[in-house]
């Protein structure tokens, strides 16, 4: 009995110390922390006589789309993508992004070599060798996932997830914003998410200052305040770019369902296949800005075209939903706006979002 109460000592104090090493490796952000912008070539500013391209793409860590996640639905088996289908959906998001030739790339859960997750893969390195790095020579990167070790049953291992902005054209800055947090208890919170916005900013040819926002907001906020609280601090944001007459632009995975009506919510509600909010936090966006989907596509005949989530659920057969977007200041002249479905729909459990504008004089501005 001895030797047995010594030995539950022993592994009490073992579990309490990775307990506390655990805790401790996790990343904490400020509410706003400013971060590196770095350029591996040569890169000349964008001229205003130009039109300015842009891709948003959730590439959903290049997992592909032969997995049903532990979250994806209740009691998912899997638990990570093997070596093969990463290096598969490598190759397919490189060509994407190859095709489109887009100034600007946003990309939202990229994975860096410490998530045991992706097999400890530098995504954004092996991407940019695919693409070549004077593709996109400039880049800027903000996590929203890092620690030495999540205590969750199926990861037990570290992660590090993070927002990307690949340029074609010199950042002078970049700054991370940390969107409100889910309520959890502290122990959860601790080692969840910390979703955020990344902010670049560059300046053009003819000296005019631009901006470029990135983000993934949270999912499985319906029912709360959350939602209504990260788009608030979006919206603050955008405020503030106006008052100072900063054009810009954000691409990401909002989780929120468009003001369409309650065409996409009842649909969900009726398949029972996702929980959204009947009233959607987005309608100031679309009220204010403008929007790739616009709201004409969203309650057009077509509606299915602008759709960007095909979740890893057996019980949906193809992409549902609209919850990835690109909305724009009054600045921005639309030429053209899109979600690339017709040979995407295996590469992701979300579709790239483009879009193309040219920039206006201020005082001709208007929303498109």
């Amino acid at each position: 009995m001895k030797y047995l109460g010594v030995g539950a000592l022993v592994l009490l104090t073992t579990a309490l110390g990775v307990m506390a090493w655990a805790w401790q490796s996790v990343d904490w952000y400020p509410p706003v922390l400013d971060v590196e912008t770095q350029c591996h070539s040569e890169a000349q500013p964008w001229d205003e006589s130009q039109p300015l391209k842009v891709v948003s793409f959730n590439v959903q860590y290049l997992a592909g789309k032969n997995y049903v996640f532990f979250y994806d639905v209740a009691d998912g088996p899997d638990t990570q993508p093997s070596e093969e289908d990463l290096g598969l959906t490598l190759e397919r998001v490189a060509d994407i992004i190859r095709s489109e030739s887009a100034d600007i790339v946003l990309l939202q859960e990229l994975n860096d070599a410490d998530d045991s997750r992706t097999h400890y893969q530098d995504q954004l390195a092996l991407l940019q060798q695919q693409l070549g790095e004077a593709a996109y020579p400039c880049e800027a990167n903000a996590h929203y996932w890092k620690a030495g070790l999540v205590l969750h049953p199926k990861i037990l291992g570290p992660v590090s997830m993070k927002l990307t902005t690949l340029s074609r054209y010199p950042m002078t800055q970049a700054r991370r914003h940390q969107l409100p947090y889910m309520h959890q208890d502290s122990l959860t919170r601790r080692f969840y998410f910390q979703r955020a916005i990344l902010e670049t900013r560059m300046i053009s040819q003819q000296g005019r200052s631009l901006a470029l926002l990135n983000t993934h907001f949270d999912a499985w906020g319906d029912g709360s305040d959350l939602m209504p609280a990260q788009v608030g601090v979006a919206m603050n944001l955008f405020q503030r770019l106006e008052r100072e007459q900063i054009p810009w632009i954000i691409g990401g995975d909002f989780n929120l369902l468009p003001p369409d009506e309650g065409r996409q919510w009842h649909k969900l509600e009726a398949a029972g296949t996702a929980d959204f909010d009947r009233e959607t936090a987005l309608a100031p966006l679309y009220e204010q800005f403008g929007a790739i989907p616009s709201r004409q596509h969203l309650i057009g005949e077509k509606p299915h075209l602008w759709y960007t989530h095909f979740p890893n659920d057996p019980r949906v057969e193809g992409p549902d939903r609209t919850i990835d977007y690109l909305f724009y200041s009054h600045h921005w002249q639309l030429q053209k706006g899109y979600v690339r479905q017709h040979d995407t729909l295996d590469v992701s459990d979300h579709l790239p979002v483009v879009g193309q504008w040219r920039l206006q004089e201020p005082k001709t501005a208007s929303l498109h």
